[in-house]
């Protein structure tokens, strides 16, 4: 994965700053200062026509910079709509690239953002207006904000597209010249958002709802190496929580042969989440069935529809908890918008197993009766996108009951060579008081981010211990501060220590972050043996003086 550091370059070279980023050392990853400043720039496409709430693509992806990439973002323009908690743009409906290449020196100069999201285009194609010139007139648009803004990054859209065949005729044309505008331009990329479906349209011009979450969905993959500073960068993750979003079906069988049901007048497969055996919180996804045939059975259940683009580092992970040998027979399936599908595609899991349900059972590595860890690198399948989450079962001999449990299903592109599991995932932690029983520092190693599932204290000088219970090899922290928790972000914790202790007496410094303005810091550290782990806090926020953590990770092995 291509990474550069650019928000911190942004933040020490495009404007003057009242703090600094502080690393514990070399190794570690940066967090920013102070939020970036995003600006959504365009037509009524921007600002949310067609939307219900008139978020446009704006709401999803605040969400998904925020909580998810854990960024400070700050949406910036003259122009407020939408339900999100930062409403600024700088959509104006009915315009045209003229008419927002005449104003746009203004706007940069007022707002100052560091980032630049242009889809514009659409008024012109459907006014029929100087269609042959559009090309020459977005270059020149590019250039005067590139000029105005000599640190910022544009990110230039191929429109949405339109229901009337002329104007989709037209549009064709223009976002065929787009990446020839962009062609030489340094600070420019381009984000193709000309995939829409009719379906995702509300009108002629504008998407519905569904349509504007795609869009986000292509903005935020393009923000990625812009704004990568060697964090993962999730694209999708569940934990079956009551607080989480819901599967998309239940007990539902995209494909079946030979699978009845577990027992108990049961007569096909099961595919829920329950609150009975969790690898993280208090719930994961059940599945069950019968094997019912020697020669041919499976059964691959639906579980969330989505829309997923993968890319070159992308990996699926999952925890999976068979009951028996039959449930081994199991693993997580995704199935692509090509029609293709993972368990056909030849990749392969970190001991080298097809990620195939068959294969997982064949391949002797899923212990029965405790949690196991699949790891499937997607390197080999980018460009590819995931349209939908299966979990299947196949096995084409023996008969048998089979059940078991999956969670923590997750798609991420990951920064940097893999850290390890999360050890202080359910390990005991102490700290300081918390501002109501129901906060107390066990939150912050359960595995749950959703639902308020929070420390909290208002002690001066907060901190929280973990005690792994034995001296491991710990490479990585990831701390997961309020807006990660869907907290607005002036309540992420400043400034704080990670240190670390074989003995709990004799302590070493891990990592330092100082003015952090994130939602999630990735402190990653050279290699070093420790048991415990302590966060200590010096600067809780900029509102109430209050310490919010969501979750400790310490990625090790």
């Amino acid at each position: 994965m291509r990474r550069r550091l650019f928000a911190l370059l942004l933040l020490l070279a495009a404007v003057p700053l009242t703090a600094a980023t502080v690393f514990a050392g070399p190794a570690e990853a940066a967090v920013t200062t102070r939020p970036i400043r995003v600006m959504p720039l365009g037509d009524s496409i921007t600002w949310g026509a067609g939307s219900a709430t008139t978020s446009s693509y704006r709401a999803a992806l605040y969400s998904r910079l925020v909580t998810q990439a854990g960024y400070g973002i700050d949406f910036v323009g003259s122009q407020q709509s939408g339900a999100l908690p930062d409403t600024d743009n700088e959509g104006h409906s009915g315009w045209r690239i003229d008419e927002i290449a005449a104003q746009v020196d203004g706007w940069l100069a007022t707002y100052q953002p560091d980032v630049v999201l242009l889809h514009i285009g659409t008024n012109d194609m459907n006014q029929n207006y100087q269609v042959g010139t559009a090309p020459q007139r977005l270059a020149a648009l590019v250039d005067k904000i590139l000029a105005d803004r000599p640190a910022a990054q544009v990110l230039v859209a191929k429109i949405v597209p339109a229901l009337d065949a002329s104007i989709q005729a037209r549009i064709n044309t223009f976002n065929a010249a787009v990446p020839g505008v962009l062609a030489g331009k340094a600070r420019t990329r381009v984000v193709d958002l000309s995939g829409l479906a009719s379906s995702d349209l509300n009108d002629t011009l504008h998407p519905n709802d569904t349509g504007y979450a795609r869009m986000a969905v292509r903005w935020y993959q393009a923000l990625e190496p812009v704004l990568g500073d060697g964090r993962d960068w999730p694209l999708f993750g569940t934990a079956f929580e009551p607080s989480g979003p819901a599967p998309t079906w239940a007990d539902s069988a995209g494909a079946a042969v030979g699978v009845g049901g577990y027992c108990c007048a049961l007569t096909a497969a099961e595919s829920s989440p329950r609150a009975e055996v969790a690898h993280s919180g208090t719930s994961a996804l059940l599945y069950s069935g019968s094997d019912n045939s020697a020669t041919q059975s499976y059964s691959y259940q639906r579980i969330y529809a989505a829309d997923v683009p993968l890319a070159a580092s992308s990996v699926l992970s999952y925890w999976i908890y068979p009951q028996q040998a039959t449930g081994t027979f199991v693993g997580v399936d995704l199935q692509f918008t090509d029609g293709s599908a993972l368990r056909d595609s030849g990749a392969v899991d970190q001991y080298g197993v097809r990620a195939h349900p068959q294969f997982q059972g064949e391949g002797g590595r899923l212990v029965v009766g405790q949690w196991n860890l699949v790891r499937v690198n997607l390197g080999g399948l980018a460009g590819r996108t995931v349209a939908r989450i299966d979990v299947g079962f196949d096995r084409p001999t023996g008969t048998g009951p089979f059940r078991g449990y999956v969670d923590d299903i997750a798609i991420a592109d990951e920064g940097g060579a893999y850290p390890g599991v999360n050890l202080a995932l359910g390990a005991p932690v102490t700290g300081s008081a918390p501002c109501v029983a129901a906060e107390s520092p066990a939150k912050v190693t359960d595995g749950v981010v959703t639902g308020n599932s929070k420390f909290c204290s208002g002690t001066a000088n907060a901190s929280l211990q973990i005690d792994l219970g034995a001296t491991r090899t710990v490479r990585r922290f990831v701390v997961r501060h309020a807006a990660a928790g869907g907290e607005q972000a002036g309540y992420n914790t400043r400034a704080f220590t990670i240190a670390t202790s074989t003995d709990g007496t004799t302590w070493s410094t891990a990592a330092t972050a100082t003015a952090n303005a994130d939602g999630v810091t990735t402190h990653a550290i050279a290699a070093r043996g420790a048991r415990y782990v302590r966060l200590s806090v010096t600067t809780p926020n900029q509102l109430d003086g209050a310490t919010r953590i969501y979750e400790l990770e310490v990625h090790g092995a």
